[in-house]
């Protein structure tokens, strides 16, 4: 279970996150929504670990009762944690199937591992090229959103945190990224999915919906509270312990 105590957290000395208690169990499907600029990414960039996201001394933050504080990235990557970004970067000369590769260090065979990702290609809906060329490069944003999918399924994570795998897909993409990953995914890890769309949390019906606004914890509750919120706008959420 990823439990998630206090956390305050920053960037370049302006705090963003504030004292945040939250737990994410495992085998369940867990939502984040909220205004722009409420710290969501944020969040998931902080239990990656990215090195400019300061946390208070008062922050805790435990997987399986393991302290990530102190852990880098790549340690964080080894504890099978898996962050699909938002807008994922290209990296020229370096394709989906040789970083998969490197990141998988050896725990599938080369032959395995090529003809595993053909079978997702085709199972996504995307063309086999793009898993020979350089990843993300040039693609559009269903395109990298299927690639960021299918490194999840290869990877296998038991903490799999999407941070909005719906951006820039049309939906019909949608509905095929989101079967995929609940297919594909362990029915027992943790999954955490950051987003905006109707339709992606109808496809998902989540276990748990969590709000942040300004930063801060404005509600909890299950699939209702994002059906409703969804109808009528974050306006009339107010932030716990304010009126």
């Amino acid at each position: 279970m990823l439990s998630i105590r206090n956390l305050t957290a920053g960037i370049d000395g302006k705090e963003i996150l504030h004292d945040l208690t939250l737990s994410f169990e495992p085998g369940k499907t867990h939502v984040v929504l909220g205004p722009n600029g409420s710290g969501k990414s944020t969040l998931a960039a902080a239990i990656m670990g990215r090195p400019d996201i300061i946390l208070s001394e008062a922050s805790e933050l435990t997987l399986d009762r393991e302290d990530l504080r102190n852990l880098s990235a790549d340690k964080r990557a080894k504890l099978s944690i898996f962050l699909s970004f938002q807008s994922p970067l290209p990296i020229p000369g370096v394709s989906v199937e040789e970083l998969l590769r490197v990141a998988l260090d050896g725990k599938k065979d080369p032959v395995t591992l090529h003809h595993e990702l053909h079978t997702l290609a085709k199972e996504i809906g995307l063309a086999e090229e793009f898993l020979s060329r350089s990843i993300h490069d040039g693609f559009s944003g269903g395109e990298r959103k299927k690639i960021e999918a299918i490194q999840a399924a290869v990877l296998a994570p038991s903490l799999a945190i999407f941070d909005e795998i719906d951006t820039g897909t049309d939906t019909d993409a949608v509905k095929r990224i989101a079967e995929f990953l609940q297919t594909r995914l362990s029915q027992d890890a943790t999954k955490i999915y950051i987003t905006h769309s109707p339709k992606l949390i109808e496809l998902l019906h989540p276990d748990s919906v969590i709000i942040l606004k300004d930063g801060r914890i404005a509600a909890e509750g299950g699939h209702d509270l994002a059906t409703k919120t969804i109808e009528e706008g974050f306006g009339g959420i107010e932030v716990r312990g304010e009126k």
